[in-house]
């Protein structure tokens, strides 16, 4: 381009940033002036379902005071071994009040434990 006394138009790099850094940031206050006041209901999120990791078990309650070393063992994670054990400490120790005892038998932790808690009844 030139001008009326015939010099060229000079725009150096400096201007051409400036030039860039209004622009994009018209652009972003038009996106932000016309975005919707709220997120629209078709992508909203919602929690994930907690599935049931042992559907088969679905209405299974043991008594674990009275049951038997063989009800003991439909509980998940315990099999004869472990149901012997419990079965030994409420003969020794007395009756199982809460879930937590369950930690002093051997060979149930922390994770067997939160796995058997649905299935569990204290009387």
């Amino acid at each position: 381009m030139q001008r009326k006394n015939g010099a060229r138009w000079k725009i150096g790099y400096g201007t051409v940033g400036f030039l860039a850094l209004v622009l994009t940031a018209a652009l972003i206050w038009y996106g932000v002036a016309s975005a919707p006041p709220e997120v629209p209901a078709s992508i909203r999120f919602t929690p994930a379902p907690v599935l049931n990791p042992y559907p088969e078990l679905e209405g299974l309650v043991v008594r674990i005071n009275s049951a038997s070393e063989e009800e003991l063992t439909q509980l998940p994670g315990i099999g004869p071994a472990r149901a012997k054990a419990i079965r030994e400490y409420i003969s020794r120790f007395g009756r199982i009040h809460t879930p937590e005892q369950l930690l002093e038998i051997e060979g149930i932790g922390e994770q067997t434990l939160k796995n058997l808690r649905p299935f569990l009844a204290f009387d």
